[in-house]
């Protein structure tokens, strides 16, 4: 009988040759790894192209707040702010155009140059016709310190908003549409007071009061809070600086929009994004005059994207 030889194996050969065989596949691994993939990258390239979401908050009525108020078949809408309705009253101003693009009638209750912020400890005639102070007139149905304060001012646009404000019966109002343009920024408004949101000296505080009031006076209305479109800071020597860059000490403009956002979804009313969603850094010269303030295209583009919302509902 022939006996077979056993193959003897040299486990520390087949040791080695598994690690290097294991040496050799990180080797590989690794060589390849660092060749990488074309990304196509062009250092050169540059573009503002980029999809931005705007920071839209649309708040519809509740049906609840309107039950057993008669509807009068008229859809009544107060403008409150400042330039953006102030700056031209005729038929391209944007309370006409909103009355136009909504087939409603409109009202103009804004005073040029005023803010959201107002002083309580030092009232003057720029806080007289601050938001609160509007919005505590109508709350109170007393219009005597608007009054007061606008018949020692000679542009009659103060006189005849106080006027059209005294006149109006706010259970008939349906929409109300407030905007006010970066004056609150340019004038270093504070933006928040963290230790206190209902401070009427900082932009979130004096919002956040005033639409408080109107919607525990007036539930049956619907507020339509418009932000500030893209604007340029003016400094003293007449040069213009990129509001989104420049933090005049309360944060840049895109902070007042962020606020602003804040309050809306806390306090529960309707926020359009202008910053992002209408006028921006892109086509900012097809519809300002200047830093600030809109020519009859940015009017109309204001007015449409105010009705699309309205007419939403």
């Amino acid at each position: 009988m022939i006996m077979k030889e056993k193959v003897k194996i040299n486990y520390h050969l087949l040791i080695l040759a598994v690690i290097a065989a294991i040496f050799a596949l990180g080797i590989f691994i690794l060589l390849r790894w660092n060749r990488g993939v074309d990304s196509n990258f062009d250092p050169d390239f540059f573009t503002t192209e980029f999809d931005v979401e705007a920071l839209d908050l649309i708040m519809f009525m509740n049906p609840a707040l309107t039950q057993g108020r008669e509807d009068d078949g008229e859809l009544q809408i107060l403008c409150l702010g400042n330039n953006p309705f102030t700056d031209e009253l005729g038929e391209n101003g944007l309370a006409a155009l909103i009355a136009r693009e909504t087939g409603g009638i409109t009202y103009n209750g804004a005073f040029p140059n005023s803010k959201i912020v107002c002083n309580p400890n030092a009232v003057d005639l720029e806080d007289s016709f601050s938001l609160y102070y509007v919005t505590m007139a109508l709350v109170n149905k007393n219009f005597s310190h608007l009054q007061n304060a606008a018949s020692k001012i000679s542009d009659r646009r103060f006189a005849d908003a106080v006027d059209t404000l005294a006149s109006i019966d706010m259970q008939k109002i349906d929409v109300l549409v407030i905007m006010y343009d970066t004056t609150d920024y340019n004038e270093l408004s504070p933006a928040h007071n963290p230790n206190n949101d209902h401070d009427l000296n900082a932009f979130t505080g004096a919002l956040r009061v005033s639409m408080e009031h109107i919607k525990k006076f007036f539930p049956h209305i619907r507020i339509i809070f418009m932000s500030h479109s893209y604007a340029q800071y003016l400094d003293e020597n007449g040069e213009l600086h990129n509001g989104i860059m420049t933090d005049l000490g309360n944060g840049t403009v895109t902070h007042y929009l962020i606020m602003g956002y804040d309050v809306a979804i806390s306090t529960g009313f309707t926020f359009i994004d202008n910053f992002f969603g209408t006028i921006h850094e892109e086509n900012y010269h097809d519809y300002m005059i200047d830093h600030m303030h809109y020519n009859d295209a940015g009017r109309l583009m204001l007015a449409e994207r105010v009705a699309r919302v309205i007419l939403e509902e």
